[in-house]
Formats: structure tokens, sequence, C-alpha cells
């Protein structure tokens, strides 16, 4: 929305902050300027054709506003070997693999935070937190 892209830039943050933005699925907030500026764009890619030519038009409009750092988080990973092997072959690199937890699902339906019942989708998706924060982003604690 305008008023996203109008907070964003002019929000002011310290060097160490980190800002999330979890973005509707797709192509569409690309067109919006919601993305300019971003340091890492994280593309998640469930196993499938569609969700791989996705992320490829991802990085090329993604690309075309100035967006320079890109990765993939394969999600609901059962054998995602082609998927990340796809993924490569785009010169995508892949950040990380969330396997299919039961658990996820389950705090969807309870309406609670995924933190709060743990398993270990929630285990990989802080193992990626600890990456990116190490592998792009230097902090000054």
């Amino acid at each position: 929305s305008s008023f996203l892209s109008a907070l964003l830039r002019h929000v002011i943050l310290k060097d160490s902050s980190a800002v999330i933005l979890d973005m509707e699925a797709g192509i569409e907030h690309l067109g919006r300027g919601t993305t300019r500026g971003i340091d890492l764009m994280l593309i998640v890619v469930e196993p499938g054709l569609r969700s791989i030519q996705t992320a490829r038009r991802i990085v090329e409009l993604g690309s075309e506003i100035g967006i320079t750092s890109f990765a993939a988080v394969i999600n609901k990973a059962g054998d995602s070997g082609s998927t990340g092997e796809e993924l490569s072959v785009l010169g995508i690199p892949l950040l990380g693999i969330i396997p299919f937890d039961p658990l996820l699902v389950e705090a969807d339906l309870k309406g609670v935070s995924p933190i709060d019942l743990g398993g270990v989708g929630v285990e990989q998706v802080m193992v990626m937190k600890d990456r990116i924060l190490g592998e792009y982003f230097v902090r000054e604690d």
C-alpha cells in the first residue's frame, strides 16, 4: 500500500536494527514500491514447478527495482533435492529448508505463535535467522 511505502521511506533505524516484512505471496508487491531499498529478499518456495517459476520472476522483477541480494527458503519440504537443484540452476542461493511440520499446522489452527509450540520447523527458522544475521548483516552490539 502507499501508506506502507511512505512509512518505510521515513522510518529511522539504528545501524544494528533489522526490519522484517512478510509480504503476500506472489509478485504483486514488487510493483508497489514497498520492497525498494531492502538488503535481502527471502523467497519462500514450495516444492513444485510454479513456485520455482515464481521465484525466478521475483528475482527478475526485484533486480529491476534495485534489489541485489536474494535467497530462497524451501517450505513444506519432503524430498527437496530437485527444488534445491532448480534454485541453484537459477542462481538463487538456498538459505534453508523448513520440513513439513504438523506443529506449524497446529499453531495456525489454534491461532498461536509457532514459537509457542516449537518443533523442527521453528528450529530451522531459528537456524536461518542466525545465518542471516551472521552472513548478510554485520551486527554491532
